[in-house]
């Protein structure tokens, strides 16, 4: 995220009605209100907001149970407040929830449950759409809709054996004890899956801190007969984790996430080296993640970051992040850890150049590739894997300059990703070179009037996608749109020096979850790259390679 293309020089001065004392107040505030968000320790343990999803699960297990809990009325009002939602599916799942909690019994239309679902895979990448098409169908079952003719077990009803990832794993499994009860379906699959569920422990503890996934498995033995002891205790732990709105969130913590992104920020926008330091330290400290069993199939990333301390998973999107943010703060601290995290993170790169989220032999994705092209930078000895994977990029790249939906709704998350991976490109790389011209091009004819970007082309401009195309056209010769970009950032500043605006961040794809900071540090990572590009302050942006 932090890599700047040194061979294009940076402009002399900012585009014509910016002065530098105006972008170096607004981030020096930004500065201030990030690093206010830091412990004692410099870690970042940002809170995740509720979510609707998660909620109405757990209002709808309540409902099943039979129990009353005086968290209930709190779980209630969260959600009649969303049973009026602009998103559709915040919507349906809010009325469907309240809706079974006070005995209202849902129209049996499976059609609506089609509806929904097509609309979740058209914001999703293709290689996931069956597993999320019948994740949906399993959520609507769950809260009261039949199921739609087209409705099977996950791989057909064998015992699974493709590579995935722990959570998929058993969000797999979960969602098979779910369709096979309303189908009634029991053969080597379910046992199987049963097996799967009651390994995460769940009536002692959310599994990982996944809180959604919590509630799948919960959902899957609420079906399974001699379970409901272990349903009623893993209720009861959930509800530990009630936040204050009386809603429940996707996740419990994204400590080591918000840490290495918002260090990046940080550094690039020139914050104090001391914490930094305290920063980078803690962070290395949790490379290798929770020691709990994988539950993975396949070869997982291991000896790399998980999103938090709490968290075994360990992905290419926190490993790389991680690896930056070490190698910029400080890399002969810090060398061994770095190093040991750079293998890990090789040995997931498939066979045709890209990186996969979890697990080697997965698909590759161009987001998860980008940002481990970013980690691999300095690093001269990993030019063969780079290139390979510079050339996947080339090859994934769309007819409109795009590329397919990763971890964010923002179609610029992916854009700036890549656009900084080709950074690392040598001089003669002109298919790179191409690549990121095509990158620029739709940036720039992508801004909104007002300067500004959305999630998607048409959408009004947003803090966080603006941000992700202002970070893109700092490496491009384009004053005009940045000018206009970055007039539209600074007059959304906050009286707190913060910013705000919808999430962009989603999980499971494409279901959007809030992080209030993850909104704040890609635009303060754009202001560090303003400094390094335009306010020619080297530091962050043009270190090492």
């Amino acid at each position: 995220m932090k890599i700047a293309d040194r061979a294009r020089p940076a402009p002399r001065a900012l585009p014509d009605g910016i002065s530098p004392d105006e972008v170096t107040r607004a981030t020096n505030r930004l500065v201030a209100y990030v690093s206010g968000r830091t412990d004692g320790d410099g870690a970042i343990r940002e809170q995740c907001e509720s979510r609707v999803l998660e909620s109405a699960l757990a209002l709808a297990l309540m409902t099943r149970t039979g129990d009353v809990y005086p968290a209930r009325d709190r779980l209630l009002a969260y959600l009649r407040g969303h049973q009026e939602s602009p998103d559709t599916l915040d919507r349906v799942l809010a009325s469907l929830a309240v809706g079974g909690a006070v005995g209202r019994v849902p129209d049996n239309d499976s059609t609506l449950v089609g509806t929904l679902a097509q609309g979740v895979l058209g914001a999703a990448p293709g290689f996931i759409s069956d597993r999320r098409r019948l994740m949906v169908y399993a959520v609507l079952t769950v809260l009261g809709c039949p199921l739609p003719a087209d409705a099977e077990l996950p791989g057909g009803g064998a015992v699974p054996t493709d590579p995935l990832h722990s959570w998929a794993a058993v969000q797999q499994a979960s969602i098979t004890l779910i369709l096979a009860a309303s189908l009634g379906v029991r053969n080597r699959a379910t046992d199987t899956a049963l097996e799967t569920l009651l390994a995460t422990d769940p009536g002692a503890t959310v599994w990982e801190g996944y809180a959604l996934m919590h509630l799948l498995v919960l959902h899957a033995l609420a079906g399974t007969p001699g379970q409901e002891t272990t349903v009623r205790r893993g209720l009861a732990t959930l509800l530990r984790h009630q936040r204050t709105d009386g809603g429940f969130p996707f996740v419990l913590e994204m400590h080591n996430w918000c840490t290495s992104t918002g260090g990046l920020a940080l550094h690039a926008a020139g914050a104090d080296p001391v914490l930094l330091r305290r920063m980078a330290a803690t962070l290395a400290a949790q490379r290798g993640g929770a020691h709990l069993r994988s539950l993975s199939r396949g070869a997982a990333l291991t000896g790399g970051w998980s999103m938090s301390p709490i968290v075994a998973q360990n992905d290419v999107d926190d490993t790389s992040c991680a690896l930056e943010f070490l190698q910029v703060v400080d890399p002969v601290a810090h060398a061994a850890t770095v190093r040991d995290g750079t293998a890990a993170l090789l040995a997931v790169q498939g066979a045709d150049g890209g990186f996969p989220t979890y697990v080697r032999d997965a698909s590759s994705e161009p987001c998860m590739t980008a940002a481990a092209v970013c980690a691999l930078g300095p690093h001269p000895e990993t030019e063969p894997q780079r290139a390979k994977a510079l050339a996947f990029l080339a090859d994934h790249q769309l007819a409109d300059g795009g590329f397919e939906p990763g971890w964010s709704r923002s179609r610029l998350h992916s854009l700036f990703r890549v656009r900084l991976a080709a950074c690392t490109a040598g001089p003669d790389d002109a298919r790179t070179a191409d690549m990121a011209a095509r990158i620029e091009r739709t940036v720039r004819e992508t801004q909104n009037p007002d300067g500004g970007w959305g999630m998607q082309p048409g959408d009004p401009s947003d803090d966080v996608s603006t941000a992700y195309g202002l970070i893109t056209l700092c490496h491009a010769d384009a004053p005009g749109p940045v000018g206009a970009a970055l007039t539209w950032l600074l007059g959304r500043q906050q009286a707190d020096g913060g910013y705000g605006g919808p999430p962009d961040m989603v999980g499971p794809r494409p279901f959007a979850y809030h992080f209030p900071l993850l909104t704040d540090i890609p635009v303060l990572l754009a202001f560090g790259h303003v400094r390094a590009r335009l306010l020619n302050r080297p530091g962050a942006l043009q270190e090492a390679r």
